[in-house]
């Protein structure tokens, strides 16, 4: 890809890069009469059924520049219309809706997604990420919305709290409702504007707009044509546990393991090429090996120590339980869980006054439980840490987003595809994998499941950021695939990923990653595993089958 100048100078046109663009916009047709069309009585007509959604403004915004209060300027904006509407949620609380319609329109909708426990992101703050927003989705000539759903655009739930008590009915809307309602009122104002039915409908949504892509298979499948979630939360109660292990562990042990030696233990654990389609962790064939070979390991604080190895091996396992069960998976030694470069994430991160790094939302997660929106992770302890979890987990368990049964949005013909990198360091890919299972048992075969959902795992790919340790599937590359499968029936057997250092200007990694299958996992393993290991893995699989 080249040399493209974002630091040196570009960066008012960032979402012209290429990973951003996927359509040839020269053929798409202009809608002269859309001048005419969108006004506030066509508008209201249209929302008429929709009586939680009230038109405020409509505006226009010609070829050129575009910029909003406190953000930078955007250059090569496609012209538009922005149809802002205000939406009634149950509990007095009000969001807003902007509708995004491109006087070029390719006559596709696309649904954008927030992040986290958000329902819109801030589109500023995601450059350099996988993120769809909607600047993209207008510039490739979709007609999009974005719903806030009174939940502001920042990575954190405080607005869960009302009057210091839980507000369930904003939590409900959040969880359930919200992406719906948006995707609803924002298709009859595009099909009235501009007096033509929407062609195909997508979204595309990263960690928590995974999750929104993933409830809109479950529970609204009439809503798209094509879903692409990345990197997903879901199994969300308990994977709000596995964000703040880290840290609980930190605040609990007296024994403090340098960050120096996680970094060896990484450099170890890839040494020793003990990786699959999911992370290297104490699930995988050659743990004990590793163990061995990590005591005494040299770091640059010096070698590494048992005691060490106990706080890590504590740390890598994930939340657990005083009865000594797992909650769900962590994250293991090749998962990078410090900051790199600029990048200020990563559970094993410690802050310039000397206390670990805490993620907002799955904080604030916490403090819905024990309704107290001052709770603090530092005063917990292993105890309560368990006590909390039991407590609260029936109360919370409609909130897991892991349903697998897809197949009333298969049977109408939707297809739908997750990426989930194996060095996720935010929601664990082990996840995907198990969920991937639980939706073949839905289907009457493997093979029926792939026409319309498929699985990739790019190899230590991170979060939604090109600049992490591995390539990602770009914003292009996955479009491209998805509309060929909806439109044209190509299913995709491996996506085009990379890797770009935003830093250097320049991509550093351009590869591919082939669909997942489980029915071809004997010829897999044999390509990644020695003649010990497959054995060793055939052992645990019938000690498993055994047992269950």
């Amino acid at each position: 890809m080249g040399k493209w100048g974002f630091f040196k100078g570009n960066k008012e046109n960032w979402f012209s890069h290429p990973i951003y663009n996927w359509m040839d916009g020269s053929e798409n047709r202009e809608y002269p009469y859309l001048k005419i069309r969108c006004c506030p009585t066509i508008i209201r007509e249209a929302l008429r059924d929709c009586t939680d959604m009230m038109l405020i403004d409509i505006n226009y915004y010609p070829d050129g520049t575009y910029q909003e209060e406190g953000k930078p300027l955007l250059s090569n904006v496609p012209a538009f219309y922005l149809v802002h509407l205000k939406e009634m949620i149950s509990g007095r609380h009000i969001g807003d809706v902007r509708i995004f319609l491109p006087l070029c329109w390719n006559k596709r909708f696309m649904g954008i997604c927030g992040a986290g426990s958000n329902l819109e992101t801030d589109w500023d703050k995601e450059q350099t990420s996988s993120l769809t927003t909607w600047p993209m989705a207008v510039r490739n000539g979709f007609a999009c919305a974005i719903s806030t759903g009174a939940t502001g655009e920042f990575v954190d739930a405080s607005w869960g709290f009302l009057d210091q008590k839980l507000d369930w009915e904003l939590i409900r809307h959040w969880a359930f409702y919200g992406t719906h309602s948006m995707t609803v009122a924002a298709k009859k104002v595009i099909e009235a504007a501009y007096d033509t039915r929407i062609y195909k409908s997508y979204m595309h949504g990263t960690s928590g707009g995974g999750r929104q892509v993933l409830l809109e298979a479950q529970q609204f499948p009439e809503d798209y044509d094509g879903l692409w979630a990345d990197g997903p939360l879901y199994d969300y109660y308990n994977l709000m546990f596995s964000c703040l292990w880290a840290p609980l562990v930190y605040y609990n042990e007296e024994h403090k393991v340098p960050l120096e030696k996680y970094k060896a233990a990484k450099e170890l654990a890839l040494l020793m090429d003990c990786s699959s389609r999911v992370a290297f962790d104490y699930h995988s064939v050659c743990w004990l090996e590793y163990l061995t070979r990590l005591s005494g390991y040299p770091s640059e604080k010096g070698p590494i120590t048992d005691e060490d190895i106990r706080v890590m091996e504590k740390v890598w396992a994930g939340p657990t339980l005083l009865d000594g069960t797992q909650i769900t998976y962590g994250f293991g030694p090749e998962i990078t869980q410090w900051p790199v470069g600029p990048r200020k994430f990563g559970y094993l991160r410690i802050k310039e006054n000397g206390q670990p790094a805490v993620i907002p939302f799955a904080l604030q997660w916490l403090r819905w439980l024990v309704k107290d929106p001052e709770w603090q992770l530092k005063d917990c302890t292993y105890e309560e840490f368990d006590r909390i979890y039991r407590e609260h987990k029936e109360e919370f368990a409609s909130y897991d987003f892991y349903d697998p049964d897809i197949t009333a949005f298969a049977e109408r013909g939707g297809k739908l595809f997750i990426t989930h990198g194996t060095g996720d360091h935010i929601s664990p890919n082990r996840l995907t994998y198990d969920y991937y299972k639980k939706v073949w048992n839905c289907f009457d075969s493997e093979k029926k499941m792939n026409e319309n959902f498929r699985v990739f795992f790019p190899p230590h790919g991170g979060h939604a950021l090109y600049d992490w340790d591995g390539p990602i599937v770009s914003n292009s590359a996955g479009m491209k695939a998805l509309m060929a499968w909806v439109e044209e029936d190509i299913a995709p057997d491996y996506l085009d990923t990379i890797k770009y250092d935003w830093e250097k200007d320049e991509t550093v990694e351009e590869s591919k990653v082939e669909a997942f299958y489980l029915w071809n996992w004997k010829e897999f393993y044999a390509k990644h595993m020695t003649q010990a290991q497959f054995a060793q893995l055939l052992l645990s699989i019938c000690d498993q089958i055994i047992h269950e």
